[in-house]
């Protein structure tokens, strides 16, 4: 299903730039919308690899970062592939482990930071610090949402079969087909393409996570 698709990114840096400039009295507005500018529009999950696991099976991409709950958590985070090197070179993230394989977690003002490495590196400790990074950024309910997501992904696959049978039943009475039968085949249809536009909705509902700074809406 759609929902269950990592998407990567890639990174040589996280440390966001600082200024040299002094700023004094007046320009106090001025400051306060640099520090502003300074939160990253969602907290960040970095992947730290040299890369040098393609073509082989590998537990941590096929088990632990595929996942159901790690796949869907995921929608919350920037999710960015750094490697060992870069990860050396940055003076946020440097020291953190001494893996050559790790995960970070980053809070939007680069201020907490969680690391995860060695044997520790599970599914379950990748979506519980997913759970304690989101609950100190967003207002929407993390866990429960995801929960949600994942009983979605039942009724998706429900109708995404009821369709297929639906389907290949009329290809196969072909011109033989009765005008009730197919009447009634089109009718099945039609009901199973609403209640996907229906989880599709849910879906988006479901995925968007509402910042704790989000201002509300007049």
């Amino acid at each position: 299903m759609r929902v269950l698709t990592a998407q990567w990114g890639s990174a040589n840096r996280v440390s966001p730039a600082k200024s040299d400039a002094v700023v004094t009295g007046e320009d106090s507005e001025k400051k306060a919308g640099e520090a502003v500018s300074q939160l990253m529009a969602k907290p960040m999950f970095v992947y730290v690899t040299d890369g040098g696991t393609e073509g082989a099976y590998d537990k941590i991409e096929k088990v632990v970062l595929d996942n159901n709950k790690v796949l869907i958590g995921m929608k919350a985070f920037k999710c960015v592939k750094m490697s060992p090197s870069d990860v050396n070179d940055d003076p946020l993230l440097s020291g953190r482990s001494k893996d050559d394989r790790y995960f970070l977690f980053v809070s939007r003002d680069y201020k907490k930071i969680s690391v995860i490495d060695s044997k520790k590196m599970k599914a379950k400790n990748v979506y519980n610090a997913m759970i304690k990074h989101a609950k100190r950024e967003y207002s929407t309910k993390f866990d429960k949402n995801v929960k949600a997501t994942l009983k979605l992904i039942l009724d998706f696959d429900k109708i995404n079969n009821g369709m297929k049978v639906l389907k290949q039943k009329k290809e196969r009475l072909g011109s033989d087909i009765s005008k009730g039968e197919a009447k009634k085949i089109n009718k099945e249809l039609a009901e199973l393409e609403e209640a996907q536009k229906e989880a599709d909705a849910k879906k988006a509902e479901f995925l968007t996570f509402k910042l704790k700074d989000e201002k509300k809406s007049a």
